[in-house]
């Protein structure tokens, strides 16, 4: 299938020899995070699958708290380092309850994440969208969030701000949030599923994705998500009770 482009098209179902362009069908998105949902139940993780009363579509979202340290030492701020990074940023698990957040160290701030996998019908492809507040409410800035970024992805940000992290209405809610922008997801995602494929490896395309794009904006996925084999999958070619 050809594209308007003219470039050829090829669904993630379909069987792949060389290198070709992969897009997402929104049916296989759709059962990709259903399997996603699953493993994320099982391990306590977090998703869940909303749908827009209005629209009829779904996504997939989280939200998690993340306590910054807001007084870096002088000496610290000359480091850089594994360590370093762990020391001030650390994960709160979302069943903490907002007296236990709220009384996180006073030289230490609480920010809210929320995180939410939309469907892109133009790009055939998820798309991150997020937004982050702390706990009075105050939003972060575009600006706050790029300075956010983990220092080994600075350098592409520097490169093109606005190709990477904005600020966009979300499609469902028409809420201000801050998008990935998925204009070369096709581009690294097409490569690392032809490797997969040629390797005869069970890929659940959610996972690979957000692997690679989720710890840019502080989103980690729990190593167990890679362990999944098809025996414990859901079989995404006989699904009975789709999302929607």
């Amino acid at each position: 299938m050809r594209g308007a482009d003219g470039r050829r098209r090829v669904t993630i179902s379909c069987s792949m020899a060389g290198e070709e362009d992969f897009f997402l069908e929104e049916k296989r998105f759709k059962q990709y995070c259903e399997e996603f949902i699953k493993h994320s139940q099982q391990i306590g993780d977090g998703w869940e699958w909303r749908t827009s009363k209005d629209l009829g579509d779904g996504y997939l979202c989280k939200t998690h708290f993340q306590v910054r340290n807001r007084n870096i030492p002088s000496d610290l701020k000359e480091k850089n380092n594994d360590n370093i990074e762990q020391m001030l940023f650390t994960r709160v698990e979302e069943s903490l309850d907002d007296s236990q957040v709220a009384g996180a160290c006073a030289t230490e701030e609480v920010i809210r994440y929320e995180y939410h996998i939309l469907y892109s019908s133009s790009y055939q492809v998820p798309v991150l969208y997020f937004r982050a507040c702390f706990l009075d409410g105050r939003p972060l800035t575009l600006d706050e969030i790029w300075k956010s970024v983990h220092a080994c992805y600075q350098a592409r940000l520097l490169e093109g701000p606005w190709d990477t992290i904005t600020q966009q209405e979300h499609p469902l809610l028409g809420q201000p949030f801050f998008v990935l922008h998925p204009c070369r997801t096709n581009e690294f995602m097409s490569s690392i599923l032809t490797g997969s494929q040629k390797q005869n490896r069970h890929t659940n395309y959610i996972i690979l994705w957000l692997s690679i794009v989720g710890p840019v904006v502080g989103l980690n996925l729990p190593l167990s998500y890679a362990k999944l084999g098809p025996e414990q999958n859901t079989n995404t070619d006989s699904v009975e009770r789709p999302l929607s």
